[in-house]
């Protein structure tokens, strides 16, 4: 873990051990207080520009990895309810989760259309015209970015065709670059590491930039990487949604961190 860490660390553990009723005023009011260090370096990465991508020390993606934990673990809050859940953490309120978000200078998601760079699926409405397009029927919890850079992206409610979402799929396959869900298998390069060593993982960046989508900006391909029985439209589902949503070979041991893409928007 690199010390730049640290507060979320803390807090991480924090919301772990925590047994009350106001995990907002007892643990993320006083974290934020004490740690208003945090929005300054935010806003010093929100204006941060390149060409087109800005850059990023290994260090301040950990850091961003870091607080991306707390940010799944407070959507818990929202997700449906799961019987063998495996994470028990205590609840917020929609209110809470964005005043807490908004005082790290983070922006709300403000997009209706459904689309995957903002929109991760976790329901499914099938409806029974199979070609009928993806729409967002409710928020489980909303999105945010940091200027260009998406932190986490709008939990939805979706309705869809089968030729653009299958329930069982979409609602169960694992998600990637996701650490915390009840709901799903989720995975990201975290798992399976020590203690200290799971924290200095990278967060996955992707910026909307100039009209134009960019995802997994630091995609860099690894030898035995992603297995080969995938065509190259499989593997851009598994890119945009983060999780197959038609595909119907096994979602479980990929390795999709290798893969980028650019788009319009």
């Amino acid at each position: 873990m690199h010390i730049d860490q640290q507060p979320y660390r803390d807090l991480y553990d924090a919301m772990l051990e925590y047994e009350g009723d106001a995990l907002h005023d007892d643990l993320l009011r006083p974290w934020l207080r004490q740690n208003d260090g945090e929005r300054r370096w935010l806003d010093g990465i929100r204006g941060r520009t390149g060409d087109p991508v800005p850059p990023m020390q290994p260090e301040e993606s950990w850091r961003l990895y870091a607080l991306s934990r707390i940010v799944q673990l407070l959507q818990l809050s929202f997700a449906p309810p799961a019987a063998d859940a495996a994470w028990t953490i205590a609840p917020v309120t929609v209110d809470e989760y964005a005043r807490f978000m908004a005082a790290l200078g983070l922006e709300a998601v403000d997009r209706a259309g459904f689309h995957p760079f903002f929109h991760e699926v976790v329901t499914v409405d099938e409806l029974p015209d199979d070609s009928a397009p993806p729409e967002v029927v409710e928020h489980h919890w909303p999105g945010y970015t940091l200027g260009p850079l998406l932190i986490t992206r709008a939990g939805c409610r979706v309705r869809a065709g089968r030729l653009h979402m299958v329930k069982e799929i979409a609602e169960r396959s694992t998600l990637y670059w996701a650490y915390a869900r009840n709901t799903r298998p989720a995975a990201d390069l975290s798992h399976g590491w020590g203690g200290n060593s799971q924290w200095r993982t990278a967060f996955r960046r992707d910026y909307a930039l100039d009209g134009r989508l960019h995802y997994n900006v630091d995609a860099k391909p690894t030898p035995g990487g992603m297995r080969d029985d995938l065509a190259a439209a499989e593997r851009a589902e598994l890119l945009r949604h983060r999780c197959f949503v038609t595909c119907t070979k096994p979602s479980d041991d990929r390795w999709p961190y290798d893969l980028g893409l650019v788009e319009d928007a």
